[in-house]
């Protein structure tokens, strides 16, 4: 405790000083021309400004209307950034004869983390995803790229104390501002300041509520640390305690449990040593040597203390109190530390040395993840990540990425120790900067072991890894190296050329970032804007011809599957219709084959070839079917535990004819997950089909008796029950499933039908309108309301073999959020945030099934 207090409060009696003993030249480290080069300082501000800018900015830079993503707007700014920044050093190695700077072994091994990255990457399969993705979102090897950049060039601040000042100064501004921002937003609504690109409370500039916590806890270490190395006065002290006060805030709000655990010990800590330190960390005790105790510090740093142990001694309670005043329930979830292990050594038995490759995660989930949570509300969920960023780099990367990861950070702490408590610092400015960058650095990279950061974060992190390093090349002169530039003239002919080199690569690449974000972007917003289908597969051939995305060419091939459909719906189609179909399913073929062709190990384009030749078999073209069962094997064999391809299947063998060879696939569908909704519904429909619905009303009880706590038998028997003309008894079934579900939007809606037909249009109104808040495009069902409110049902809709509406699902993505209290219902799939107390479920029901009204004792499993 003693080391970890010393590296804090080193040197109480000298406090920080901000002004540099001598003059100050803003240039490379170790360069001492004979005259002033006014070029060469421009060329050093411009990538000392690039660096400021993404560390002052990246918070809260965004476009409006994020069409590209917000994670794809901070990459593509900190790439500018950067390759500012590298342009002006290249070009300023050109006037230079030599450079004196640190090369850390951490920074290094970092860069050979990349390596390690790139390579996984080209034996992956699917080389595109691996190296840049859609949106070079973090999993990528281009992003590892980006943050060992953002790390290399953030040490052209070296020996630069203006420079340093003015980021930490610009931080805190804007860190003021990010967080006033969202704490208005928080109290007066997302109304408030959505610029267009935040329609809700939790998201905002810095990423998702969870990232905006990690901030906020970001800011109160900072701060704290800040109040007790600074000698700041009056308004100045204020206003960083009230910095991190707005943290605290935001902290309650998120209600992230890991954070708080941080926060508290490291107050904690500083609380007891504020009290202590005149008695146990002063030799000299004589009354001059006693430095006074700031009340503003103490003050805070026990509020500091109090709310983390309230929140960690019961965060239940305490979030549910937040949770009522704020009306903010949110709750991120993620693989489990277990799942995320299992998935793991699934990889190492197929590729330990390099993993399945970077972004891929979500192909090694589909592959690998444990059956029984297809019985739960993520049964369909494609986690983009594991338990933490870290953890999961050590399943996309292999053993040759844990062993470099793992040094990396054993080399980075080592230099921390290094630098605090092995060196003596004589510039208490460079010390205090030293230990708010590495103390940030450590914070974060500690978090990506317990978490997935967004880009924003992700990128702060290596912008404090960056500085830790600068402030380690002014506190140990004795670790600088000096680099010959232009010493001879051979060499000068060689650093020419290499500049060239850096600066076209430099170039080349910044243009092709620029392709892919403006690819993605219009992309983006003709899916929210274009007014026609062929408006949108416009944008869409468009984006394709700038960045080769496989989902440009899939959606095109659903535009024209649309079309097939649609055809194939009339009853009697005219000789132009027949042109059309004929057009569109050469259209729906081609750019179906060309997705396949650009990501093969994608399950979802199989499944869209496949559905294109079950229009085609549909319409009697010879040797569809077997081309769509084809297709549909390949997609089971990317995606073997999903029961939708099985689904599928049953209905392109229910369309041929097949009866009883869709009777099998429903069973294996049922056999990966035996609350299938639309499986079970489709089974259902055949019952009536083949006029078997009084045996099947009787299976279904049975299975009930077995199974009193599945939801999805009674949505059964209520539908079987509603075709067997007995309205009120499938009344009761259908409101025992939702009882058991309440969010179970086709049970609702076959109660709103069951309503109907015992004319009690009221209460069918009121289900029918529940189910439309999450199907608003089903024009069916609008009709449909539209019918019941003005009292000319004139038709219910025709049973079809796909279920009629779909049911509420988890927000995708590297962190899937999932509604406020749904109990997770497995131990594969873990929360982030503390669940309020009084949300979380009840044990489940073990009373007999009956089909009638009871009240609900469990939680629902939502499809």
């Amino acid at each position: 405790m003693y080391g970890m207090i010393k590296i804090i409060a080193n040197n109480d009696s000298s406090m920080p000083n901000l002004k540099s003993a001598k003059p100050e030249t803003d240039e490379t480290p170790g360069t001492e021309p004979a005259q002033p080069d006014t070029v060469g300082e421009l060329l050093l501000k411009i990538a000392q400004y690039s660096v400021l800018a993404i560390f002052g900015f990246i918070p809260l830079f965004f476009t409006p209307g994020l069409w590209a993503s917000l994670g794809f707007d901070k990459v593509i700014f900190a790439t500018v950034m950067c390759g500012l920044a590298v342009i002006s050093m290249s070009l300023l190695a050109l006037r230079r004869r030599q450079a004196k700077t640190v090369l850390p072994i951490s920074l290094a091994i970092f860069w050979g983390v990349v390596g390690v990255a790139v390579l996984s990457a080209l034996v992956s399969g699917d080389v595109q995803d691996a190296l840049v993705g859609s949106v070079l979102g973090q999993q990528t090897a281009g992003f590892l790229l980006l943050m060992a950049l953002v790390m290399t060039v953030t040490l052209v601040m070296q020996g630069s104390k203006i420079m340093t000042i003015k980021a930490l100064a610009v931080f805190g501004c804007v860190s003021g501002v990010l967080l006033l921002y969202n704490i208005l937003r928080i109290i007066f609504g997302a109304q408030l300041l959505s610029f267009g690109s935040f329609p809700g409370v939790t998201t905002s500039p810095i990423g998702g509520f969870n990232d905006l916590a990690l901030f906020a806890g970001l800011i109160v270490l900072l701060g704290l640390i800040t109040l007790l190395q600074l000698p700041l006065r009056g308004l100045t002290q204020w206003a960083v305690a009230v910095l991190i006060y707005m943290g605290l805030f935001v902290l309650a709000v998120v209600n992230f449990f890991s954070i708080w655990i941080i926060v508290g010990f490291f107050g904690l800590l500083l609380f007891v040593y504020l009290l202590s330190r005149d008695t146990l960390f002063i030799e000299n005790q004589s009354e001059e040597k006693k430095q006074p105790i700031s009340k503003v510090l103490l003050i805070t740093t026990a509020i500091v203390c109090v709310m983390s142990a309230l929140f960690i001694a019961g965060g239940e309670y305490a979030g549910n109190r937040v949770s009522a005043l704020s009306n903010i329930n949110y709750i991120e979830v993620r693989p489990s530390v277990e799942a995320t292990i299992n998935i793991t050594k699934a990889v190492y038995n197929e590729n330990i040395v390099f993993g399945i490759g970077p972004n891929r995660f979500s192909d090694a989930w589909r592959m690998h993840k444990d059956i029984s949570i297809n019985e739960t509300f993520f049964w369909d969920t494609d986690f983009e990540a594991g338990f933490g960023y870290i953890p999961t780099l050590f399943a996309t990367l292999g053993v040759t990425g844990v062993i470099l990861l793992l040094a990396f950070h054993g080399y980075f702490l080592l230099l921390g120790y290094r630098m605090f408590l092995r060196n003596s610092i004589q510039d208490s400015y460079w010390y205090f900067f030293g230990i708010v960058s590495f103390a940030g650095a450590v914070f974060l990279w500690a978090m990506s072991y317990l978490y997935v950061p967004g880009v924003s974060i992700l990128l702060l992190t290596a912008v404090f890894t960056g500085f830790t390093f600068v402030a380690y090349a002014s506190t140990a002169p004795s670790a600088q190296k000096t680099v010959p530039l232009a010493s001879s003239r051979q060499r000068g002919f060689f650093l020419m050329a290499a500049a060239i080199i850096i600066i076209t690569t430099t170039v080349g690449t910044l243009l092709q970032v620029g392709e892919q974000y403006s690819a993605q972007a219009q992309f983006s917003e003709s899916q929210a804007v274009a007014t026609s289908a062929e408006e949108f597969e416009q944008v869409a051939f468009s984006s394709f011809q700038l960045f080769p995305d496989d989902r440009f060419v899939s959606t095109r091939a659903q535009i024209h599957l649309a079309t097939l459909n649609s055809i194939l719906a009339i009853a009697e189609p005219t000789e132009a219709d027949q042109q059309r179909f004929i057009n569109a399913a050469e259209q729906a073929n081609s750019f179906a084959q060309q997705a396949v062709q650009a990501d093969p190990t994608n399950p979802d384009n199989h499944a869209v070839l496949a559905a294109v030749y079950n229009a085609l078999n549909a319409a009697g073209f010879e040797g569809a079917d077997e081309r769509a069962n084809a297709a549909l094997a390949t997609a089971q064999a990317l995606d073997p535990l999903n029961p939708a391809y099985k689904l599928l299947a049953a209905q392109i063998a229910l369309r041929a004819g097949q009866v009883e060879q869709a009777k099998t696939e429903i069973a294996a569908a049922l056999n990966l997950k035996r609350n299938y909704t639309q499986a079970l519904y489709l089974s259902t429909q055949i019952d009536i089909s083949e006029g078997n619905v009084e045996s099947a009303i009787e299976k279904t009880r049975a299975i009930i008796a077995l199974e009193p706590d599945n939801p999805t038998r009674y949505f059964q028997l209520g539908v079987l029950l509603l075709a067997n003309e007995n309205a009120t008894a499938a009344i009761n079934a259908l409101q025992a499933a939702i009882l058991r579900d309440a969010e179970y939007a086709n049970a609702r809606y076959f109660l709103g039908l069951a309503y109907i037909d015992a004319g009690q249009t009221d209460l069918a109104l009121e289900q029918l309108e529940r189910v439309q808040q999450t199907n608003q495009e089903n024009q069916e069902l609008t009709t449909l309301i539209e019918q019941v409110r003005s009292g000319e049902v004139e038709n219910i809709p025709a049973a079809s073999i796909e279920a009629p509406v779909n049911e509420l699902g988890v927000n995708e993505g590297s962190n899937p959020t999932v509604p406020g209290g749904d109990n997770l219902d497995t131990d594969l799939i873990t929360p982030v945030n503390t669940v309020p107390a009084d949300e979380e479920s009840a044990p489940a029901s073990t009373s007999e099934p009956e089909p009638v009204a009871e009240p609900a004792t469990s939680t629902p499993q939502t499809e």
